[in-house]
């Protein structure tokens, strides 16, 4: 009986110093136009609601605007892919505006692959996170 109990102890202690802690990115938003509203980080796993939509995002944190560079952190993000979006939410609405043509009206930047005049792919924008983490990423505005 206390052998089993030893070796149950052994593997629970395994267990837990074998999971991976969540992870903590940084985000410095390179480009910021004005004082205007709040500067939002979203962290999505998925293709869904990628890059823009705040309620399908695993996490989101937001900050008030600031004209230049702006520092903002997802927290707790657990190991895996992701794709990351920032964006200058100018009337602070949590949306991204857009025109008629579907052009954002405000600034957004992905991780990945720059973005070009098309919207982002979500499989061209996934990263790894598996560590606390520093990143860039520049706004575009159209």
């Amino acid at each position: 009986m206390m052998m089993s109990l030893a070796s149950f102890s052994f593997l629970l202690a395994m267990a837990i110093a074998g999971t991976a802690a969540a992870a903590d990115v940084t985000i410095v938003v390179k480009g910021v136009r004005s004082n205007q509203g709040q500067v939002a980080a979203l962290a999505f796993q998925q293709a869904k609601g990628f890059p823009d939509q705040f309620a399908l995002a695993l996490r989101q944190a937001t900050v008030p605007a600031s004209k230049g560079d702006v520092t903002i952190t997802l927290k707790d993000l657990p190991p895996g892919k992701y794709a990351l979006t920032v964006m200058h939410d100018q009337n602070a609405d949590g949306v991204l505006q857009r025109n008629l043509f579907g052009v954002p009206q405000e600034g957004v930047g992905v991780t990945g692959k720059p973005l070009g005049n098309r919207a982002p792919k979500f499989a061209e924008s996934v990263i790894e996170i598996t560590q606390d983490e520093n990143r860039e990423i520049t706004l575009k505005y159209w």
